[in-house]
């Protein structure tokens, strides 16, 4: 049996974003590369999955213009991410996932606290050792948001092994529901923090918590958790019939009136919101105030918002490139767009 759909080109929806692939790639890469060869905690089939990952072209991507020494804290990063993910995906229990989310958690708030800490073992070990790299690191007055951030991210992966729990076939979750927990569990929110810390974005706290800000915070995550669930909804599908997308769960939420199956509506349906998410990213952005009489400010909230959609664009272009979705094999397939899943 096979399934085909049409995946517009996002990248398209987004081009005035786009940027160069970042120059030290290459050198991120080599380091990724020799790191998990090394890595005795990772068996075989684990090493050939985090190869397949390709962590270092999603952080290139996403900090298109950071230098050689931020991109690696932010692939550290993006390395804890990828443990805790894997630790707590399907089949994960709900307890399993609390297990894991508090030891990511406490890795980089001990880290930050300066207090001796305990010797861990396992995956344990690994965290500690990487939160405490990113957190040392970090300028001391980013940490809090960045610890904040993660700490959302922690809730919303355990929050993901409930759903699965607590929803089936016949109790399925809703498009609201979903894409509460699913603003926290992609893990966009760190990226910003990060941003801001490379950049020295020292923005008070009034600015942050200005509504359009805050808005176009909101919507350039979703456009990661939408473009993100567009181009893994393959790779899950043949994992667990990607139960826990997006996609998905359109195709179930009474609102849309969705056949169910109708794989390529909810497609459309999903790219729809990503562009609604996009507009209003947009609309914000011209109803944020001037700052006038700070030309300073001016510019750190301009490069703010710049630096959201370096996210976006990034997400997007590592989602079509990587070997984990394996979507298209030259450009000419890409901008087809056609996508098909063989079930056996």
């Amino acid at each position: 049996m096979s399934i085909e759909f049409h995946v517009p080109d996002l990248l398209d929806l987004v081009a005035d974003y786009v940027k160069p692939l970042n120059p030290s790639f290459a050198e991120l890469d080599a380091g990724f590369q020799t790191w998990v060869d090394a890595a005795a905690f990772l068996s075989a089939p684990h090493k050939k999955a985090w190869k397949h990952a390709e962590l270092p072209l999603l952080i290139a991507r996403a900090f298109p213009e950071a230098d050689a020494a931020h991109l690696r804290v932010c692939l550290d990063s993006m390395m804890m991410f990828l443990i805790l993910e894997q630790l707590t995906d399907t089949p994960a229990t709900s307890a399993t996932s609390k297990k894991w989310a508090a030891e990511f958690v406490e890795a980089l708030q001990t880290a930050a606290s300066e207090e001796p800490q305990a010797k861990k073992e396992g995956p344990a070990a690994v965290l500690q050792h990487l939160g405490t790299k990113v957190i040392k690191a970090m300028d001391p007055a980013y940490r809090p948001a960045y610890i904040g951030s993660n700490v959302l991210l922690a809730e919303g992966v355990v929050q993901e092994a409930l759903d699965r729990e607590q929803h089936d076939g016949a109790d399925p979750i809703s498009l609201a529901t979903y894409l509460n927990t699913r603003r926290k569990s992609i893990g966009a929110l760190p990226f910003h923090d990060l941003a801001r810390w490379i950049w020295n974005l020292d923005l008070p706290e009034h600015v942050l918590q200005n509504p359009h800000i805050k808005h176009m915070v909101e919507a350039s995550v979703d456009m990661v958790a939408l473009g993100n669930d567009i181009y893994s909804y393959r790779k899950e599908y043949l994992e667990d019939g990607a139960k826990h997308n997006y996609v998905t769960v359109a195709m179930h939420d009474p609102s849309t009136s969705f056949r169910p199956g109708d794989v390529q509506a909810a497609i459309d349906y999903t790219v729809q919101q990503f562009s609604a998410a996009l507009a209003r990213f947009k609309e914000n952005k011209k109803l944020l105030p001037l700052f006038d009489d700070d030309a300073d400010l001016a510019r750190k909230v301009d490069r703010y918002a710049e630096l959201m959609m370096d996210s976006v664009a990034g997400n997007i272009e590592w989602s079509i490139a990587c070997k984990r979705y394996s979507l298209f094999p030259d450009e000419a397939a890409r901008k087809k767009g056609l996508i098909t899943i063989t079930v056996n």
